[in-house]
């Protein structure tokens, strides 16, 4: 390893930075059987925010972020009078996420790591849409309606867990260190989704299929994401190469003039 690198793994400062990438998401029907065997479209969705990496040690990080997320679920099927039905819910939310990262130092450049966490949010709202044609051949009732998310059909408070796999890079640009960060992670959220008026039966619910409060409704999430920062701190001159150089220069003047 040369000298570069070796000062690489020894400074250990916080960096700040910007990540982003995209994200799919889903519900996890638990304990209500009738949604849970609908299918579920694949839903590509923005993921961006920043992020504090604060290093442990050579090997732990704690890497606090606010991310902007959008969630959902998607569901296009045929109902059993014929009827076809498309759902879907979009979900805007602003989440404070606490991973901790266990890296492998093999080279500064090349560091890769596992990350756990948990995180929480607020939802910010969005809107639910579905469309439901009529076949006459049941005297089906048509139906296109929008409505938008709020307290009354969502919780506006989620926990949840995440785990996943990355990899670290520090680069020395002048006298400071940049850091990239690609990470693979699978969100799942703890806390139900299900308005409490909803459960309460003061509002209307609005789904598919028989749709009853019954069971938990979960976000789940795949996320592939880049980040890159700046450490906070620079890196001091190097005073004992001045303090050489300065001293070399200093003796190659007095023996020219003869001091």
């Amino acid at each position: 390893m040369n000298r570069n690198s070796q000062k690489q793994f020894e400074n250990q400062w916080i960096s700040v930075g910007v990540k982003g990438g995209v994200g799919v998401s889903r519900m996890l029907y638990w304990h209500n059987d009738a949604l849970a065997r609908l299918p579920q479209d694949t839903i590509l969705s923005p993921v961006f925010g920043l992020f504090a990496d604060i290093p442990l040690s050579s090997l732990l990080s704690v890497a606090p972020e606010v991310m902007y997320v959008k969630q959902g679920v998607g569901m296009s099927y045929q109902h059993y009078t014929g009827a076809h039905v498309d759902y879907t819910m979009s979900l805007k939310n602003i989440d404070l996420r606490v991973p901790i990262e266990l890296r492998w130092p093999i080279v500064p450049w090349f560091q890769p790591y596992l990350t756990v966490g948990a995180e929480g949010g607020i939802c910010l709202g969005d809107s639910i849409r579905m469309v439901r044609t009529a076949p006459s051949a049941y005297g089906g009732i048509a139906l296109n309606t929008t409505i938008a998310v709020g307290k009354a059909n969502m919780s506006l408070f989620h926990a949840g867990a995440f785990v996943g796999v990355g990899i670290r890079s520090k680069v020395e640009v002048g006298r400071r260190d940049v850091l990239l960060k690609l990470a693979a992670s699978y969100h799942q959220g703890l806390t139900d989704t299900y308005s409490a008026m909803e459960k309460q039966g003061s509002s209307t619910a609005v789904n598919v299929n028989a749709y009853q409060i019954t069971g938990s409704r979960l976000p789940q999430g795949l996320e592939l994401t880049l980040g890159i920062g700046l450490s906070l701190k620079a890196h001091d001159k190097d005073a004992c190469a001045t303090f050489a150089h300065d001293r070399n220069r200093r003796r190659g003047h007095g023996h020219l003039f003869g001091f």
